[in-house]
């Protein structure tokens, strides 16, 4: 059930980034056109284009967690024996968690707390807007790093290595190795 939840919201995470990647190629084109054919400057466009920037960022995350497609150095961690590999990723998630925790919290507090006294200069829109993406981003993070922690703990019981993606192993059923 889990699993299931987490797979939906890898696809809501997906929508999202793809939504705000369109958007911000958008306001792109948009503030080129205005400025460099019709020699108009737009002041809105860069903005929401770096608003939109850190929304993909954060939403995208989220599918990069559930991948374990982050950058990460595995090298040595990858010798030691199947159960001590458990221990380290456990260690390691728990710090991911603890600053996940802190960007929510922080997140939450910014965007509900700060973002509706301020106004964006050259949108004019409150800046909860440009805000919610961190207290969303950190929270589909965090279950998607539950998932993946859980699924290296079940790895590991099996003698998997728990540091071995998805991905991985994509690449090595392709010949890609």
């Amino acid at each position: 059930m889990f699993k299931f939840f987490c797979e939906k919201l890898s696809r809501v995470s997906a929508v999202l980034s793809i939504a705000c990647l369109a958007i911000m190629t958008v306001a792109i084109l948009t503030n080129v056109f205005f400025r460099y054919v019709l020699n108009t400057p737009l002041s809105w466009p860069p903005e929401l284009a770096r608003f939109m920037m850190v929304a993909v960022t954060l939403f995208a995350s989220s599918l990069a967690m559930r991948k374990g497609a982050h950058v990460g150095v595995s090298l040595v961690v990858m010798r030691l024996p199947v159960r001590l590999q458990a221990a380290v990723y456990t260690i390691n998630s728990l710090l991911i968690a603890g600053f996940l925790l802190i960007l929510l919290w922080y997140g939450w507090k910014l965007a509900f707390d700060e973002g509706p006294k301020q106004t964006a200069p050259s949108l004019g829109i409150s800046m909860m807007f440009a805000f919610i993406p961190l207290p969303i981003g950190a929270a589909m993070m965090i279950v998607q790093l539950v998932e993946t922690t859980l699924d290296a703990w079940r790895k590991a019981a099996n003698g998997i290595a728990p540091f071995e993606t998805g991905f991985e192993t994509d690449m090595k059923a392709e010949g890609q190795d």
